[in-house]
């Protein structure tokens, strides 16, 4: 994998690391582009958000046939069923689909589950058939199920 800028998670924000020289440090690719795919915003669609102003989304998108980021944002509010998982699942391969198409992973497996009053998403990034990255990120935390 190529390397990128390395990025650390405070408060539920992520931020770039600086060097002890005040260089931006190095990090992983995979790392940062997974942030940047699953946390980045793609604007809801009339049906899905059917205010104008509240479908969010980044700006760079505008215009593009192919969206940066995920819709994941629009589940912060749900109530925690197997289905809303599911859903949250789906939205993570659609967010991560590209990374096979531009020949970056063979294969993505996610998993969503409700842990400890978080919901936590599992990420499979398969770089090869035998190399297997694996990431997890927590969503949202203090949330239970109906």
């Amino acid at each position: 994998m190529t390397t990128d800028i390395k990025l650390i998670q405070t408060d539920n924000v992520y931020d770039i690391v600086f060097d002890d020289n005040g260089d931006i440090a190095n990090g992983d690719f995979l790392d940062s582009i997974l942030i940047y795919a699953l946390f980045g915003e793609k604007r809801a669609s009339e049906s899905e958000v059917p205010i104008a102003s509240m479908r969010r989304g980044w700006i760079g998108n505008e215009g593009k046939t192919f969206e940066n980021g995920s819709k994941l944002w629009l589940f912060e509010q749900s109530n925690i069923t197997r289905a809303v998982l599911n859903d949250i699942q789906s939205t993570a391969l659609d967010a991560l689909t590209y990374l096979i198409d531009d020949g970056y992973a063979v294969d993505i497996e996610a998993s969503a589950v409700l842990q400890n009053n978080q919901v936590v998403l599992n990420i499979l990034i398969y770089i090869t058939q035998s190399k297997v990255e694996t990431r997890f990120f927590v969503l949202w935390q203090n949330t239970g199920s109906n």
